[in-house]
């Protein structure tokens, strides 16, 4: 299968205290399994699965969502949480109305950041207040977090109404 190389490609990280939480977390739990286990022995297997679990699921989260990729490609806008891209959306340009730069407050306007659905709007973001709005010919509009808004947006606009 040929992967079609984009045009534009920006990747943006969760914010360290995002990485600090997830893993502080799961630390703790394993420490807390492992004192458990010391003071009430159990057996060797479910510490094991246990641990494991406790240990398997930050990597789950960091593979599945502590990134955003964003890609122009020639036919459409790709989104993409975590380095799998297991969580994804491609947006035609054709169906595509506008793309501009915006500066919004994600607390307010979405109650914070990653996938966020309300009302006639979703943003798919991981970190600031910078995006590019997408309206779409059905109105919807998607809140694509950026970096660089103004560059991203430049390079989706000449694709408007394509395809």
């Amino acid at each position: 299968m040929r992967r079609e190389h984009g045009v534009y490609r920006e990747r943006t990280w969760a914010p360290a205290w995002v990485w600090v939480l997830i893993w502080g977390a799961c630390l703790a739990v394993a420490g807390a399994t492992i004192y458990a286990a010391g003071r009430d022995p159990m057996s060797t297997t479910a510490l094991v699965l246990t641990l494991g679990a406790v240990l398997f699921f930050p990597l789950l989260m960091s593979a599945l969502f502590l990134c955003l990729d964003v890609e122009v490609r020639a036919d459409q806008l790709f989104i993409a949480f975590g380095p799998l891209h297991f969580v994804r959306k491609r947006i035609a340009y054709r169906d595509m109305e506008s793309a501009e730069p915006v500066t919004y407050s994600p607390l307010r306007e979405f109650g914070g950041w990653g996938i966020r659905p309300t009302g006639g709007k979703t943003a798919w973001t991981i970190r600031g207040n910078r995006a590019v709005r997408v309206v779409l010919r059905s109105r919807k509009q998607i809140y694509v977090g950026s970096r660089f808004p103004q560059r991203l947006a430049s390079r989706i606009e000449p694709r408007l109404g394509r395809g």
